[in-house]
C-alpha cells in the first residue's frame, strides 16, 4: 500500500512539474509577443514620387510633399516645375514657392565618370574651398565656401556662409544618371540631405 501511495505521489509530482514548464513556455511566448518591435523609419516620409516619363525620362523622383488650399478650401499638392528642353539630357526640378529646392538630373550616357572624377573637378575650381562631409562609391556630400584670399569676409563669416552641395551617380531603368544640386545656388544641409534622399530612392 505504501508503494502505491509513493507511486501516485511521484506521478502527481511529475505532472505538476510538466504543467509549470508549459505555463512558463506560454508566459515566455506571450511576453515575446507583447514586446514592441523596433520600427525602421521611412527615409522618404514627407515626400511623394512624381513621374518624369512625360519629360523624356522614364523614372519616378521623390520631392517634398507640400500642400496648399484651393479656392474651395481643399488641399492640393504644390505644383512642380520641371525644366527640360526636348532632346537635352538635363532636367531641373523646382517647387513653386520654394526657392530652397532645386534638383538637377543629368543623363550621362556611356560616360563612366563617378565620385572620384567629381572630386578632381571640384579641386580644379580656383574660387572655392571644398570640405567633403561624406563619400561613398556613388554619393558625395560636401560644403563649399569662398577662399579667404578671394573675399573680405573674416573666418567666422566664411564658416557661416558655407553652403552644401551633393552629387549622386545611379543607374535607373537603364539610364546612367547624375543627381546634384544646382551649380549656381546655395543650399542648407537639411535641404541637401532631402535632395540626396530623393536621388537615393528614386526609381
Amino acid at each position: 500500500m505504501l508503494k502505491q501511495y509513493y507511486f501516485l505521489f511521484l506521478i502527481s509530482y511529475c505532472c505538476l512539474i510538466a504543467s509549470c514548464s508549459n505555463n512558463q513556455e506560454k508566459t515566455d511566448q506571450e511576453t515575446s509577443k507583447m514586446e514592441p518591435k523596433s520600427l525602421t523609419p521611412d527615409p522618404t516620409h514627407g515626400m511623394r514620387a512624381i513621374d518624369l516619363s512625360e519629360h523624356e525620362l522614364n523614372i519616378n523622383v521623390y520631392i517634398p510633399e507640400k500642400f496648399y488650399e484651393d479656392e474651395d478650401g481643399l488641399p492640393r499638392f504644390v505644383p512642380t516645375n520641371i525644366k527640360h528642353n526636348l532632346g537635352e539630357a538635363r532636367w531641373e526640378i523646382t517647387l513653386k514657392g520654394d526657392r530652397r529646392w532645386h534638383l538637377v538630373i543629368e543623363e550621362m550616357g556611356k560616360d563612366s565618370s563617378g565620385v572620384d572624377e567629381e572630386i578632381a573637378r571640384l579641386k580644379d575650381v580656383d574660387f572655392f574651398s571644398y570640405y567633403f562631409d561624406s563619400k561613398s562609391d556613388s554619393t558625395l556630400l560636401y560644403s563649399r565656401s569662398l577662399k579667404a584670399e578671394k573675399t573680405t569676409l573674416d573666418t567666422n563669416n566664411l564658416v557661416q556662409n558655407a553652403n552644401y552641395q551633393f552629387y549622386c551617380n545611379r543607374i535607373i531603368n537603364g539610364y546612367n544618371l547624375v543627381f546634384k544640386t544646382h551649380e549656381l545656388k546655395d543650399f542648407r544641409k537639411l535641404t541637401v540631405n532631402k535632395m540626396l534622399t530623393s536621388a537615393l530612392y528614386s526609381y
